[in-house]
Protein backbone atom coordinates (compact mmCIF):
# COMPACT_ATOMS: atom_id res chain seq x y z
CA UNK A 1 0.00 0.00 0.00
CA UNK A 2 2.98 2.31 -0.41
CA UNK A 3 1.17 4.02 -3.29
CA UNK A 4 -1.65 5.24 -1.05
CA UNK A 5 -1.76 8.90 0.02
CA UNK A 6 -4.46 8.92 2.67
CA UNK A 7 -6.53 11.65 4.30
CA UNK A 8 -8.26 10.69 7.58
CA UNK A 9 -11.18 12.94 8.55
CA UNK A 10 -12.50 12.52 12.09
CA UNK A 11 -13.30 15.13 14.74
CA UNK A 12 -12.17 12.74 17.50
CA UNK A 13 -8.41 13.24 17.61
CA UNK A 14 -7.60 9.96 19.34
CA UNK A 15 -9.58 7.91 16.81
CA UNK A 16 -7.90 9.75 13.93
CA UNK A 17 -4.47 9.08 15.42
CA UNK A 18 -5.34 5.42 15.95
CA UNK A 19 -6.39 5.12 12.31
CA UNK A 20 -3.16 6.79 11.26
CA UNK A 21 -1.14 4.20 13.20
CA UNK A 22 -3.11 1.36 11.63
CA UNK A 23 -2.54 2.70 8.11
CA UNK A 24 1.14 3.11 8.90
CA UNK A 25 1.27 -0.54 9.97
CA UNK A 26 -0.33 -1.45 6.62
CA UNK A 27 2.57 0.25 4.81
CA UNK A 28 0.92 3.55 3.89
CA UNK A 29 3.70 6.16 3.76
CA UNK A 30 1.79 9.45 3.46
CA UNK A 31 -1.09 10.09 5.86
CA UNK A 32 -2.77 13.41 6.68
CA UNK A 33 -5.34 14.22 9.37
CA UNK A 34 -8.28 16.63 9.35
CA UNK A 35 -10.72 17.20 12.22
CA UNK A 36 -13.40 19.24 10.43
CA UNK A 37 -15.05 19.45 7.02
CA UNK A 38 -13.40 22.82 6.31
CA UNK A 39 -9.93 21.50 7.17
CA UNK A 40 -10.57 18.36 5.09
CA UNK A 41 -11.45 20.35 1.96
CA UNK A 42 -8.29 22.43 2.40
CA UNK A 43 -6.09 19.31 2.70
CA UNK A 44 -7.84 17.54 -0.18
CA UNK A 45 -6.62 20.28 -2.51
CA UNK A 46 -3.24 20.91 -0.89
CA UNK A 47 -2.07 17.33 -0.30
CA UNK A 48 -3.98 15.63 -3.15
CA UNK A 49 -4.60 12.28 -1.43
CA UNK A 50 -5.76 9.34 -3.54
CA UNK A 51 -7.99 7.89 -0.80
CA UNK A 52 -9.99 9.43 2.05
CA UNK A 53 -11.34 7.87 5.25
CA UNK A 54 -14.37 9.82 6.46
CA UNK A 55 -16.30 9.89 9.70
CA UNK A 56 -19.92 10.79 8.93
CA UNK A 57 -21.02 12.72 12.01
CA UNK A 58 -18.60 15.41 13.07
CA UNK A 59 -19.38 19.05 13.93
CA UNK A 60 -22.61 18.65 11.98
CA UNK A 61 -24.60 15.46 11.66
CA UNK A 62 -23.93 14.91 7.95
CA UNK A 63 -20.50 16.50 7.51
CA UNK A 64 -19.01 13.21 6.25
CA UNK A 65 -21.75 12.65 3.68
CA UNK A 66 -21.34 16.21 2.43
CA UNK A 67 -17.60 15.59 2.11
CA UNK A 68 -18.33 12.44 0.09
CA UNK A 69 -20.53 14.45 -2.26
CA UNK A 70 -17.83 17.14 -2.53
CA UNK A 71 -15.19 14.55 -3.41
CA UNK A 72 -17.42 13.01 -6.09
CA UNK A 73 -18.10 16.41 -7.64
CA UNK A 74 -14.59 17.86 -7.50
CA UNK A 75 -11.88 15.22 -7.02
CA UNK A 76 -13.27 11.80 -7.91
CA UNK A 77 -11.03 9.82 -5.56
CA UNK A 78 -12.22 6.74 -3.63
CA UNK A 79 -13.37 7.26 -0.06
CA UNK A 80 -14.36 5.00 2.81
CA UNK A 81 -16.85 5.84 5.54
CA UNK A 82 -15.84 4.72 9.03
CA UNK A 83 -18.70 5.43 11.39
CA UNK A 84 -20.56 4.17 14.43
CA UNK A 85 -23.93 4.82 12.80
CA UNK A 86 -25.41 1.92 10.86
CA UNK A 87 -29.20 2.39 10.92
CA UNK A 88 -31.09 1.72 7.69
CA UNK A 89 -31.92 5.37 7.05
CA UNK A 90 -28.25 6.32 7.28
CA UNK A 91 -27.15 3.42 5.08
CA UNK A 92 -29.54 4.61 2.35
CA UNK A 93 -27.94 8.05 2.50
CA UNK A 94 -24.47 6.50 2.44
CA UNK A 95 -25.21 4.45 -0.68
CA UNK A 96 -26.30 7.58 -2.56
CA UNK A 97 -22.77 9.03 -2.31
CA UNK A 98 -21.15 5.88 -3.80
CA UNK A 99 -18.31 5.24 -1.33
CA UNK A 100 -15.64 2.65 -2.08
CA UNK A 101 -16.52 0.98 1.24
CA UNK A 102 -18.44 1.46 4.48
CA UNK A 103 -17.01 0.19 7.78
CA UNK A 104 -18.66 0.42 11.19
CA UNK A 105 -16.91 1.36 14.42
CA UNK A 106 -15.27 -0.25 16.26
CA UNK A 107 -13.65 -1.30 12.99
CA UNK A 108 -11.81 -4.54 12.34
CA UNK A 109 -8.32 -4.12 10.96
CA UNK A 110 -8.98 -6.97 8.52
CA UNK A 111 -12.01 -5.16 7.04
CA UNK A 112 -10.08 -1.93 6.65
CA UNK A 113 -7.07 -3.72 5.17
CA UNK A 114 -9.24 -5.53 2.61
CA UNK A 115 -10.96 -2.30 1.52
CA UNK A 116 -7.71 -0.34 1.23
CA UNK A 117 -6.01 -3.20 -0.59
CA UNK A 118 -8.72 -3.18 -3.27
CA UNK A 119 -8.34 0.57 -3.69
CA UNK A 120 -4.53 0.29 -3.90
CA UNK A 121 -4.85 -2.40 -6.59
CA UNK A 122 -7.15 -0.17 -8.66
CA UNK A 123 -4.74 2.75 -8.31
CA UNK A 124 -1.87 0.54 -9.50
CA UNK A 125 -3.93 -0.64 -12.47
CA UNK A 126 -4.83 2.93 -13.36
CA UNK A 127 -1.20 4.05 -13.00
CA UNK A 128 -0.08 1.29 -15.34
CA UNK A 129 -2.32 2.71 -18.09
CA UNK A 130 -1.31 6.33 -17.63
CA UNK A 131 1.72 8.56 -17.87
CA UNK A 132 2.39 10.72 -14.79
CA UNK A 133 4.23 13.96 -15.52
CA UNK A 134 5.41 16.39 -12.85
CA UNK A 135 4.37 20.00 -13.45
CA UNK A 136 5.80 22.05 -10.61
CA UNK A 137 4.11 20.82 -7.43
CA UNK A 138 1.36 19.07 -9.37
CA UNK A 139 1.18 15.87 -11.42
CA UNK A 140 -0.42 15.71 -14.86
CA UNK A 141 -1.98 12.33 -15.69
CA UNK A 142 -2.11 11.42 -19.40
CA UNK A 143 -3.76 8.16 -20.51
CA UNK A 144 -1.46 6.20 -22.83
CA UNK A 145 -4.19 5.96 -25.47
CA UNK A 146 -4.34 9.78 -25.67
CA UNK A 147 -0.66 10.09 -26.68
CA UNK A 148 0.25 10.22 -30.40
CA UNK A 149 4.01 10.70 -30.18
CA UNK A 150 6.74 12.22 -28.01
CA UNK A 151 9.49 14.49 -29.32
CA UNK A 152 12.83 15.10 -27.62
CA UNK A 153 14.13 18.66 -27.76
CA UNK A 154 17.31 19.27 -25.76
CA UNK A 155 16.57 18.82 -22.07
CA UNK A 156 12.82 18.86 -22.70
CA UNK A 157 10.26 16.58 -24.30
CA UNK A 158 7.04 17.48 -26.07
CA UNK A 159 4.17 15.03 -25.58
CA UNK A 160 1.68 15.37 -28.42
CA UNK A 161 -1.81 14.25 -27.42
CA UNK A 162 -5.21 14.27 -29.08
CA UNK A 163 -6.10 17.76 -27.92
CA UNK A 164 -2.96 19.31 -26.45
CA UNK A 165 0.83 19.34 -26.13
CA UNK A 166 2.45 18.73 -22.74
CA UNK A 167 6.05 19.85 -22.12
CA UNK A 168 8.24 18.13 -19.52
CA UNK A 169 11.85 18.61 -18.47
CA UNK A 170 13.39 15.15 -18.90
CA UNK A 171 15.08 12.97 -21.50
CA UNK A 172 13.53 10.56 -23.99
CA UNK A 173 15.51 7.78 -22.30
CA UNK A 174 13.82 8.40 -18.94
CA UNK A 175 10.45 8.80 -20.65
CA UNK A 176 10.76 5.45 -22.42
CA UNK A 177 11.21 3.77 -19.02
CA UNK A 178 7.74 5.01 -18.00
CA UNK A 179 5.90 3.77 -21.09
CA UNK A 180 4.27 0.49 -22.07
CA UNK A 181 6.83 -1.21 -24.34
CA UNK A 182 4.05 -3.12 -26.15
CA UNK A 183 2.48 0.17 -27.22
CA UNK A 184 5.35 2.63 -27.62
CA UNK A 185 8.45 2.38 -29.81
CA UNK A 186 11.43 4.69 -30.16
CA UNK A 187 11.82 5.18 -33.90
CA UNK A 188 14.55 7.84 -33.77
CA UNK A 189 16.83 9.55 -31.25
CA UNK A 190 14.26 12.36 -31.15
CA UNK A 191 10.95 10.47 -31.37
CA UNK A 192 8.88 7.88 -29.54
CA UNK A 193 5.58 6.90 -31.13
CA UNK A 194 2.38 5.25 -30.02
CA UNK A 195 2.29 2.43 -32.59
CA UNK A 196 -1.49 2.16 -32.43
CA UNK A 197 -1.75 5.74 -33.76
CA UNK A 198 0.27 5.16 -36.97
CA UNK A 199 -1.68 6.01 -40.12
CA UNK A 200 0.97 4.64 -42.49
CA UNK A 201 4.55 3.45 -42.09
CA UNK A 202 7.66 2.28 -43.95
CA UNK A 203 11.29 1.63 -43.10
CA UNK A 204 12.00 5.33 -43.63
CA UNK A 205 9.17 7.15 -41.87
CA UNK A 206 5.78 6.91 -40.18
CA UNK A 207 2.76 9.20 -40.39
CA UNK A 208 0.85 10.01 -37.21
CA UNK A 209 -1.91 12.59 -36.87
CA UNK A 210 -0.85 14.27 -40.12
CA UNK A 211 2.83 14.48 -39.15
CA UNK A 212 5.59 12.50 -40.90
CA UNK A 213 8.32 11.35 -38.51
CA UNK A 214 11.68 9.83 -39.50
CA UNK A 215 12.68 6.23 -38.69
CA UNK A 216 16.37 5.66 -37.92
CA UNK A 217 18.13 3.31 -40.33
CA UNK A 218 19.62 1.19 -37.56
CA UNK A 219 16.16 0.15 -36.26
CA UNK A 220 14.24 0.26 -39.59
CA UNK A 221 14.02 -3.53 -40.02
CA UNK A 222 12.98 -4.09 -36.41
CA UNK A 223 10.37 -1.35 -36.62
CA UNK A 224 8.84 -2.72 -39.82
CA UNK A 225 8.75 -6.26 -38.41
CA UNK A 226 6.97 -5.11 -35.23
CA UNK A 227 4.46 -3.01 -37.17
CA UNK A 228 3.75 -5.85 -39.59
CA UNK A 229 3.21 -8.20 -36.66
CA UNK A 230 0.78 -5.74 -35.00
CA UNK A 231 -1.14 -5.39 -38.27
CA UNK A 232 -1.91 -9.12 -38.24
CA UNK A 233 -3.75 -8.97 -34.92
Amino acid sequence: MKNLKALIVDDEVLIAEDLKDVLGDFGCKEIHLAHSKKEAIKLLHEKKPNVALLDIRMEKELDGLELGEYINANLKIPFIYITAHSDMAMIKEIVKTKPAAYITKPFKKSDLYASLNLIAAKIDQNRNNNLHIKDGYETVIIPFNMIFYIEGEGNYINIFCEDKKVVSRQSLDSMMEQLDKDLFFRIHRSYIINMSKAYRYSKKDVEINGNTLPVSRNIADQFEMIMNYRARF
